[in-house]
């Protein structure tokens, strides 16, 4: 049973005589994205260019796998065009359907295909950032162009219908753009979902992901917030009053999915280790470790193997029973040597089934980059293995410029803007439910931009909202006890931490 629907008269003479299914397979043109089942294609007739998109059958295999892991599985052509008729319908910038067609009622081995036209003189948002066009724009057109993202997916929620793919990648923009009247594109809609009402669950998936995907070109606080408060149509004051539950909600999952390949740094196919990584991976029955390829990693590992000769090797800033602190210049570079050490039996059981230290501030560090807390750059991570598991390990940053916090304080500064520093890093920790663990003084570096963050081997992400407000508690607590001796710096950054946002 079969059902072709085609739109377009200009393609009507393609499908007259021959097989439908036959010629849509088989047209010729620019291959897209080809996957197992689906093959994306960009052909031109008359003139006119077209996009079809070509579903094969799935297999039950795909589909029970699918199922099993609570997720829609996408069979066929017909969600997509569905969804674009919806988008069209709504008055809502799509590709145009040119044709349609199914075949057959079994979803496992049924085929049906989609035909769009093309997008003329347009191109992605994510071409748009990657090309740096994005730093050219004024502050009046950025403002704009949030502000035309964010409408465009307003609208299309309160259509009823969510994305479940909304990145930058596929949200289109005229390539001449008109400021005055910026026109926004959404395309690729084979997972769209259409309900009366899209649930509060989806609306922080589609936004979160669309988040996630903007993170690596340097979304601001505030242009965070602009976009927000163009989404919801509100005012800051009602954003941060009536919609602080469902931003930590997409802020969460937004640096989840950022953060998810730095995770898995030691997994086989990790993308922080491949070939255009900036890390190399070694492990072997003695030990692991990852180490950026540029570093000279033969001189560090010998310094790793000789206590003696790290401690010849530079500065000592700490040498206490836990670890050892070196500040070591290689090949003209100051680099801080973290040796973590075990104090005794008890301190060997109570981490046994632990991540290291060394590795707990290597991802943190990525954790705390990804909110816009600056830290010591990691250079390289180490763990040695023993019989139950790791037993020592390094963690070796960059030098960190400026100077530390308790000693800046002690000279003349402006204290507001310290004080606006410090309240920004406990709010963006609240983001991302991250403690500091030993947030002292001594443990933040003030330079030109602000603060630095250092001695990160505590830190951790937290799931629990009563335990890390708990946690976090202690971290405010800590920063004020280690400030007690500049009562106005004290005073005025107690107040503040109180504010319902931090």
């Amino acid at each position: 049973m079969s059902n072709v629907k085609i739109l377009d008269k200009h393609l009507e003479h393609l499908f007259h005589t021959k097989d439908t299914f036959t010629v849509a397979r088989n047209f010729e043109g620019e291959i897209y994205r080809k996957y197992e089942n689906r093959i994306t294609k960009k052909f031109v007739n008359e003139g006119r260019s077209y996009f079809i998109k070509f579903h094969g059958g799935v297999g039950w295999k795909e589909i029970l796998k699918n199922i099993l892991q609570l997720k829609i599985p996408v069979v066929g052509a017909r969600r997509e065009y569905e969804a674009l008729n919806h988008l069209y319908e709504c008055g809502i910038n799509c590709p145009q359907v040119k044709g349609f067609a199914t075949r057959g009622l079994n979803p496992a081995n049924s085929s049906s295909f989609l035909i769009t036209e093309e997008l003329y003189e347009t191109k992605s948002l994510e071409d748009f950032f990657l090309e740096g066009l994005h730093k050219k724009l004024t502050f009046n057109q950025k403002n704009k162009l949030l502000k035309a993202a964010a409408s465009i997916i307003r609208e299309m929620h309160l259509s009823g219908l969510n994305h479940r793919d909304l990145y930058l990648c596929h949200l289109h923009i005229n390539k001449e753009i008109d400021f005055n009247n910026i026109q926004i594109y959404l395309i690729d809609l084979h997972r769209a979902q259409i309900r009366s009402k899209v649930p509060h669950r989806w609306i922080v998936k589609d936004l979160g992901g669309f988040i996630h995907s903007i993170l690596q070109f340097d979304l601001s606080e505030r242009d965070f917030y602009r976009f927000m408060m163009t989404y919801y149509d509100c005012t800051f004051r009602e954003f941060t009053s009536n919609y602080s539950d469902t931003t930590k909600a997409i802020l969460s999952r937004a640096f989840s999915m950022y953060l998810k390949p730095h995770l898995k740094v030691f997994i086989k196919n990790s993308s922080l280790t491949s070939e255009d990584g900036i890390f190399a991976k070694h492990i072997s029955n003695s030990s692991r470790y990852l180490a950026r390829k540029d570093a000279d990693t033969k001189q560090f590992l010998n310094l790793f193997r000789d206590e003696d000769l790290l401690i010849k090797s530079g500065e000592i800033i700490k040498n206490e029973k836990g670890h050892l602190i070196t500040k070591t210049n290689i090949q003209g570079k100051n680099f801080y040597i973290k040796k973590y050490r075990i104090k005794g039996p008890l301190h060997f059981f109570s981490r046994l089934f632990k991540k290291t230290r060394a590795h707990n501030s290597f991802l943190s560090t990525y954790w705390m980059n990804a909110v816009g807390i600056r830290t010591a750059k990691p250079v390289l991570l180490y763990e040695g293995s023993g019989i139950l598991g790791a037993r020592e390990s390094f963690f070796v940053s960059e030098e960190v410029c400026g100077q530390r916090l308790d000693d800046a304080i002690a000279e003349d500064l402006d204290q507001l803007r310290l004080i606006g520093h410090i309240a920004s890093f406990f709010k963006r920790m609240k983001w991302i439910k991250f403690i500091h663990g030993d947030a002292k003084s001594s443990n933040f570096f003030l330079d030109g931009n602000g603060l630095v963050v250092f001695d990160l081997d505590s830190s951790r992400k937290l799931h629990s909202t009563y335990f890390f407000n708990k946690f976090i508690k202690k971290d405010k607590k800590r920063i004020l006890r280690s400030l007690k001796g500049h009562r106005s710096i004290y005073d005025l950054l107690s107040r503040r931490l109180k504010g319902k946002q931090y």
